[in-house]
């Protein structure tokens, strides 16, 4: 009797979800790279938009990453409701140690190599289920994952004007029934930019919120005069903290350079032991400050991080607004950043400081009005998109608490 009860409540669950997914209403995911949870009311003046969509819809006190807060694993964890060492992105450089292979985030053979990304993507979840989907320069869409992409999709380019993608996304959203994605995800980029360039506390990151507030809202008043009014979701990947040349950890006055092997550094840093001394690495990593050194075993498990391949022995952790990294790194990044010499704000930090958090917004016909939600971690958004289009999720790390607050009844 109770399996019948539950079986039930699921089946009602999906017809649910199946009759807002045949609301006729498209649903618009918009990534904002690097918008801190509190910018809208730090900024308000400069985000219009985004505090009109909170007021009329559904936010969250912030958008919890996974570990760590960065832009690769994130933005596919949001898409896929899984944590970096379960969809294989563990971050935005890594190395799979079976094969010897590097991801590199800004090479185009890692973003198009299927090998590289596991799980099943809300645009390949779509396909699956007899919809179309597309997506403007999202994480993970140039791979042909499952041997699928989405509908419609470019590779990247960062050259290529928002006028032009908007144009694009406004051609997607009007084509005829049969041709019309019910999914379209969308990247800006400017908040991350600008929060790295100059901080999070900068005149120029106000200057970004307006830029990427004035984006979203030019979008959405083109879709209205074309007819379209969309389900929209807006999140972000992670947050950002301020940074220094004076807050900088050098690994080279505690290892010597041929001793480890260093994947990834500044706010977080991943490193095999050349001769596998790991226990000698951690002593001498223990003398610095600033930082703690962990076995990848040993990582608080509210991080998630699974042993595999892809998983360095070996992990450092600075404490927040640090960085540790070798000074020809740190030359390199002074001579990247003149006008401050040096990064002034960076995230990949513990996800659980609120500087690391993001937002998350949803405004439209299949979303509650005017409520406002704590903070949750970002593999729950998946399970969300599938709901309001009305699709079976692939297998994730997330649950419905999304689902049961965010969506209309």
């Amino acid at each position: 009797m109770i399996r019948v009860f539950v079986l039930l409540l699921a089946l009602a669950g999906l017809l649910r979800a199946g009759e807002v997914g045949k609301s006729g209403a498209p649903l618009l995911l918009i990534s904002v790279d690097g918008f801190r949870w509190d910018y809208a009311d730090r900024h308000p003046a400069e985000s219009p938009t985004l505090r009109a969509l909170r007021g009329a819809g559904v936010s969250a006190r912030g958008l919890i990453p996974g570990f760590p807060s960065n832009t690769f694993p994130n933005h596919y964890s949001i898409v896929t409701g899984l944590y970096p060492s379960n969809h294989g992105i563990i971050n935005n450089t890594f190395t799979d140690a079976s094969t010897g292979e590097v991801f590199q985030s800004n090479l185009r053979q890692s973003a198009t190599n299927p090998r590289w990304w596991g799980g099943e993507p809300i645009w390949i979840t779509a396909v699956k289920n007899g919809r179309k989907s597309a997506a403007a320069f999202w994480t993970g869409s140039e791979a042909a994952i499952k041997g699928i992409r989405p509908t419609y999709w470019h590779p990247f380019d960062y050259s290529i004007p928002f006028e032009k993608r908007l144009d694009e996304v406004v051609d997607w959203l009007t084509r005829p029934a049969e041709q019309r994605p019910a999914l379209v995800c969308f990247y800006l980029e400017e908040t991350n930019s600008a929060g790295h360039r100059f901080g999070p506390d900068s005149a120029e990151l106000a200057t970004a919120v307006r830029l990427v507030d004035t984006h979203i809202g030019t979008m959405l008043a083109r879709l209205r005069a074309a007819g379209v009014e969309p389900n929209v979701v807006v999140v972000s990947d992670h947050g950002m903290t301020a940074t220094s040349k004076d807050r900088v950890v050098f690994l080279d006055e505690y290892l010597p350079h041929e001793s480890v092997t260093v994947e990834a550094d500044g706010s977080v840093l991943m490193l095999h032991p050349v001769a596998g001394n790991t226990e000698e690495v951690l002593r001498q990593l223990g003398r610095a400050p600033h930082v703690r050194a962990y076995r990848a075993a040993d990582l608080p498990a509210r991080f998630h991080v699974r042993a595999g391949p892809r998983v360095a022995p070996i992990w450092v952790l600075p404490e927040e607004g640090w960085h540790i990294s070798w000074r020809s790194s740190f030359d390199r990044l002074r001579q990247r950043y003149p006008v401050n010499g040096y990064l002034q704000g960076d995230h990949g930090y513990d996800p659980a400081l609120a500087s690391m958090h993001g937002i998350f917004v949803a405004h439209g016909p299949a979303f509650r009005r005017g409520i406002e939600i704590p903070a949750v971690e970002n593999v729950h958004v998946y399970n969300l998109l599938c709901a309001v289009l009305g699709l079976r999720p692939a297998p994730n790390d997330g649950d419905d608490r999304l689902v049961k607050a965010a969506l209309a009844p």
